[in-house]
């Protein structure tokens, strides 16, 4: 996702080389949530469906936390300017997206189910504050959109800490999450809800990571590849099994997130240190720079095809909601998300600059 896609500007010199597996892995957990909701419209994507896929978003927060600290390590940085950078990457195209989907309800209730228009609801969702929409649901108008508010708790965490010296950082940002999450516990059951919960340590193990990679500290290739089957195994394990409570959530989907992050970046770590080629190397890294507008868009362009071609076949259903969300975040990606994103940018006295 998000999650997480742009980075903050880096000077010239010394800038890092791109992280070819967390791209792959951007591809295949937009891809995992893509395929998630489409067995949805099915009434396949609870029990016997593909619940795991729900997982790409653990996958995501991980990946934050790594790519946080690692545009960040070592260097000078500006809360504000971060904080800038980070809104102007994720907000456009959230807005837009969410504003279509909150014009479209009132009009085709049944274009999206489970949308309830409401304007405190949709305020609250434009403003990244986690509430309850008038379901009693903890998501906001762009379902989805529930992934952003966590970002915003992390990124806000992050830029505190980004204000004290460079040696405390890491400590001053997992401290404070893990302190919301005991605040979550200790108060009202509706601040678990709203964030406050251990899903924000996936987050702090994404920092973790970051501070190995940081120090050439990750595990050697074999263990990479070890590592990446046991976090498959957890996974599989806990569909076939039925074993999934939200709960757990950060143990029984998070740690194997964590592992299968640790092992892609140990396996690249390990390797010749050749940039990859070829046609699948293209169309992943291609897939993981979209990954953030085909997450947002893949459930309104799901919805046209449900209610366009039917759902009652799955067998054609499921491929083609694929393709055409990941059609669609190609296309939002470049026509509407780049250019967006340069013009709210636009202008370089409007952006803060790190001291």
């Amino acid at each position: 996702m998000g999650v997480t896609q742009t980075l903050p500007r880096r000077p010239k010199a010394g800038a890092e080389r791109t992280l070819y597996s967390i791209q792959y892995l951007r591809a295949a957990a937009a891809l995992a949530v893509v395929a998630y909701h489409a067995l949805q419209w099915c009434d396949l994507g609870s029990g016997g469906g593909f619940d795991v896929g729900r997982a790409g978003v653990d996958v995501f927060f991980v990946i934050s936390g790594v790519i946080m600290w690692r545009v960040t390590a070592g260097r000078r940085v500006s809360p504000w300017a971060f904080l800038w950078r980070r809104i102007t990457r994720i907000a456009p195209l959230y807005w837009l997206a969410t504003l279509l989907v909150a014009f479209i309800a009132p009009i085709w209730p049944a274009f999206l189910p489970e949308v309830r228009p409401g304007l405190r609801h949709l305020l609250l969702s434009l403003a990244f504050i986690p509430h309850l929409d008038p379901r009693g649901l903890p998501f906001p108008t762009l379902p989805p959109g529930w992934t952003l508010d966590y970002e915003m708790i992390f990124y806000l965490v992050f830029a505190f800490a980004l204000a004290f010296p460079r040696r405390a950082r890491a400590k001053m940002a997992i401290g404070m999450l893990a302190g919301l999450v005991v605040l979550g516990f200790c108060f009202p059951q509706s601040a678990y809800f709203m964030g406050a919960n251990p899903m924000l340590l996936q987050f702090a193990a994404g920092i973790g990571v970051g501070l190995l990679l940081e120090k050439n500290r990750l595990p050697s290739r074999a263990w990479g590849f070890g590592l990446i089957l046991a976090a498959l195994l957890i996974w599989t394990l806990v569909q076939v099994g039925g074993l999934f409570t939200e709960l757990w959530r950060p143990l029984l989907w998070g740690v194997p997130a964590l592992l299968t992050v640790t092992g892609a970046l140990a396996i690249e770590a390990g390797g010749s240190g050749a940039a990859p080629r070829g046609l699948i190397h293209r169309g992943l890294i291609g897939l993981g720079d979209a990954s953030y507008a085909i997450y947002l868009v893949h459930l309104p362009a799901t919805a046209v095809l449900a209610h366009t071609l039917g759902y009652n076949r799955p067998w054609l259903f499921l491929p083609l909601a694929v393709v055409v969300s990941v059609l669609a975040g190609l296309a939002t990606r470049a026509w509407i998300e780049i250019p967006l994103m340069t013009a709210v940018r636009g202008g370089a006295s409007l952006i803060p600059r790190a001291t």
